[in-house]
């Protein structure tokens, strides 16, 4: 790989919700684990209800991640749902990461992509050995969750919330 393009992918990964605020030298550590995943478009990269392999940090491309249409044992949703669409320094598989459980949503890369993948196994492996780099990782992690969870309370008020009449 080029020297430009690390470097670009190394002010990416900085810039990143989960790795904000490592030094360079932790910043060093993590891409010495990482792997360069290059996809391209239509491929799917998580399917709902399957196992993710990591965290996925966006390097180049968009990433489209929605609730796919077909039957989920007894429940089928009439429609694909469309969740989101990420692009470089976004993030994804962090839920996986956390608590082992199968994945809430499917990811399909819109165009060509180029992603850093952190198994968890070695991500863990980091956080473990180094207690400044798990303790920003973890705390860049619930922050990142926790505005999620805001945003979303937002919007169910913005559709639950009724005006009384006569209020003023």
């Amino acid at each position: 790989m080029n020297v430009p393009a690390l470097e670009q992918y190394r002010k990416t990964l900085a810039g990143s919700v989960v790795f904000a605020q490592l030094s360079p030298a932790e910043l060093d550590l993590i891409m010495m684990s990482c792997r360069l995943v290059d996809v391209s478009a239509g491929q799917t990269l998580l399917a709902e209800g399957g196992r993710g392999e990591g965290l996925y940090v966006i390097l180049e491309g968009n990433i489209e991640f929605f609730l796919p249409d077909r039957p989920m044992g007894r429940v089928h949703r009439p429609t694909r749902v469309r969740l989101n669409v990420l692009g470089p320094g976004r993030c994804f598989g962090e839920y996986g990461v956390i608590d082992d459980q199968s994945s809430s949503a499917s990811a399909q890369a819109v165009t060509a992509a180029r992603l850093c993948l952190l198994a968890t196994g070695d991500l863990r492996r980091i956080v473990n050995e180094n207690d400044r780099i798990g303790k920003i990782i973890y705390a860049n992690l619930l922050r990142f969750l926790v505005s999620r969870l805001r945003a979303k309370d937002r919007e169910l008020d913005l559709v639950m919330l009724v005006e009384e009449p006569g209020g003023e």
